[in-house]
């Protein structure tokens, strides 16, 4: 992977997170359009990444369960998120649980790089590679799950937090 991408996909991880911890707004009218953003530029690196090296069965297997924990991870942080509405206005803010499930997602995604130099050593960078389709799926699933949690919290103009995480 050419370092300018390992720069921006780091630059993008780290305002990712950044933006976890803070009180934000969620916007409910268009929530995936960062997702959707990253997913297809993702792809399209994925897919360059292929055209370039011979990935086998084995490589692209570990990809998609490195995707399969990251939607999990994604619903595991989702549960861990504050939501709530104030003035009818939905926000969320994450805490050291999403900090920590964040952190080890991407560990794990970055892991497949390590395993791969083993399985099939054609295919390694394909981790780093796709980490902005990972991050594209894994805030998704998160984002559904807060979307969800808050169909549950009452419409009023009074501030309310009833509906904490876990860990919170």
């Amino acid at each position: 992977m050419p370092i300018a991408n390992v720069l921006i996909a780091l630059a993008v991880l780290a305002l990712i997170l950044s933006r976890q911890l803070r009180t934000r707004e969620v916007r409910e009218a268009q929530p995936y359009r960062i997702m959707l953003i990253l997913g297809v530029v993702g792809l399209i690196e994925t897919v360059q990444f292929q055209q370039q090296h011979a990935v086998s069965a084995a490589g692209w297997s570990l990809v998609g369960a490195s995707l399969i924990v990251g939607a999990v991870f994604g619903a595991l942080r989702g549960l861990t998120v504050h939501v709530w509405r104030e003035g009818g206005v939905l926000y969320r803010k994450g805490n050291a649980a999403t900090l920590a499930l964040w952190l080890v997602g991407i560990g794990l995604h970055l892991g497949v790089d390590a395993v791969l130099k083993h399985v099939d050593h054609a295919a390694a960078g394909i981790g780093s590679t796709s980490i902005l389709l990972y991050l594209a799926l894994t805030l998704g699933v998160q984002q559904l799950l807060v979307l969800g949690r808050a169909e549950h919290l009452p419409v009023s103009d009074h501030s309310t937090r009833e509906n904490w995480p876990l860990g919170g």
